[in-house]
Protein backbone atom coordinates (compact mmCIF):
# COMPACT_ATOMS: atom_id res chain seq x y z
CA UNK A 1 0.00 0.00 0.00
CA UNK A 2 2.93 1.84 0.66
CA UNK A 3 4.53 1.97 -3.14
CA UNK A 4 0.79 3.25 -3.98
CA UNK A 5 0.89 6.21 -1.73
CA UNK A 6 4.27 7.03 -2.51
CA UNK A 7 3.08 7.05 -6.57
CA UNK A 8 0.30 9.11 -5.86
CA UNK A 9 2.53 12.03 -3.73
CA UNK A 10 4.99 11.91 -6.86
CA UNK A 11 4.06 15.24 -8.46
CA UNK A 12 7.17 15.31 -11.11
CA UNK A 13 8.10 11.57 -12.35
CA UNK A 14 9.78 11.36 -16.16
CA UNK A 15 7.67 9.59 -18.65
CA UNK A 16 9.98 6.85 -18.69
CA UNK A 17 9.43 6.18 -14.54
CA UNK A 18 5.68 6.80 -14.56
CA UNK A 19 5.36 4.17 -17.45
CA UNK A 20 7.26 1.88 -15.31
CA UNK A 21 5.55 3.34 -12.06
CA UNK A 22 2.38 2.17 -14.03
CA UNK A 23 2.93 -0.75 -15.24
CA UNK A 24 3.46 -2.04 -11.77
CA UNK A 25 0.33 -0.53 -10.43
CA UNK A 26 -1.63 -2.47 -13.13
CA UNK A 27 0.07 -5.50 -12.85
CA UNK A 28 -0.45 -5.83 -8.96
CA UNK A 29 -4.27 -4.73 -9.46
CA UNK A 30 -5.63 -6.48 -12.61
CA UNK A 31 -4.60 -9.41 -14.54
CA UNK A 32 -0.80 -9.74 -15.06
CA UNK A 33 0.09 -8.62 -19.09
CA UNK A 34 2.91 -8.35 -21.04
CA UNK A 35 4.01 -6.02 -24.05
CA UNK A 36 5.42 -6.73 -26.81
CA UNK A 37 7.65 -5.10 -29.99
CA UNK A 38 7.05 -6.33 -33.19
CA UNK A 39 8.57 -4.92 -36.14
CA UNK A 40 7.59 -4.81 -39.57
CA UNK A 41 8.78 -8.43 -41.42
CA UNK A 42 11.12 -8.11 -43.94
CA UNK A 43 10.34 -7.74 -47.75
CA UNK A 44 6.65 -6.16 -46.22
CA UNK A 45 7.67 -2.50 -46.28
CA UNK A 46 4.93 -1.45 -48.87
CA UNK A 47 2.85 -3.04 -46.21
CA UNK A 48 4.04 -0.46 -43.46
CA UNK A 49 0.40 1.50 -43.07
CA UNK A 50 -1.50 -2.31 -42.79
CA UNK A 51 0.92 -3.17 -40.33
CA UNK A 52 0.59 -0.67 -38.01
CA UNK A 53 -2.94 -0.68 -38.45
CA UNK A 54 -3.06 -4.04 -36.57
CA UNK A 55 -2.21 -2.75 -33.32
CA UNK A 56 -6.27 -1.71 -33.20
CA UNK A 57 -7.21 -4.45 -34.99
CA UNK A 58 -9.42 -6.45 -32.66
CA UNK A 59 -9.42 -9.65 -35.10
CA UNK A 60 -5.34 -9.44 -35.11
CA UNK A 61 -5.72 -9.39 -31.02
CA UNK A 62 -8.02 -11.92 -30.98
CA UNK A 63 -5.76 -14.50 -32.78
CA UNK A 64 -2.65 -13.56 -30.70
CA UNK A 65 -4.86 -14.26 -27.66
CA UNK A 66 -5.91 -17.64 -29.13
CA UNK A 67 -2.49 -18.28 -30.10
CA UNK A 68 -0.73 -17.20 -26.44
CA UNK A 69 -3.84 -19.55 -25.04
CA UNK A 70 -2.45 -22.65 -27.24
CA UNK A 71 0.55 -21.61 -26.57
CA UNK A 72 -0.12 -22.04 -23.02
CA UNK A 73 -2.04 -24.87 -23.14
CA UNK A 74 0.56 -26.81 -25.08
CA UNK A 75 3.10 -26.04 -22.55
CA UNK A 76 1.13 -26.85 -19.70
CA UNK A 77 0.32 -30.38 -20.98
CA UNK A 78 4.38 -31.04 -22.35
CA UNK A 79 5.17 -30.35 -18.73
CA UNK A 80 2.57 -32.73 -17.22
CA UNK A 81 3.63 -35.24 -19.60
CA UNK A 82 7.22 -34.62 -18.95
CA UNK A 83 6.52 -35.13 -15.00
CA UNK A 84 4.22 -38.28 -15.53
CA UNK A 85 7.06 -39.74 -17.37
CA UNK A 86 9.52 -39.36 -14.65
Amino acid sequence: MWKIKKWFEKKTVSKKEYDEEKRKFEMAIGKPFITLKIELPEGFEDHRNKFLDLENNIEFLDEIKDLVKKNLLWKRETEETASTDS
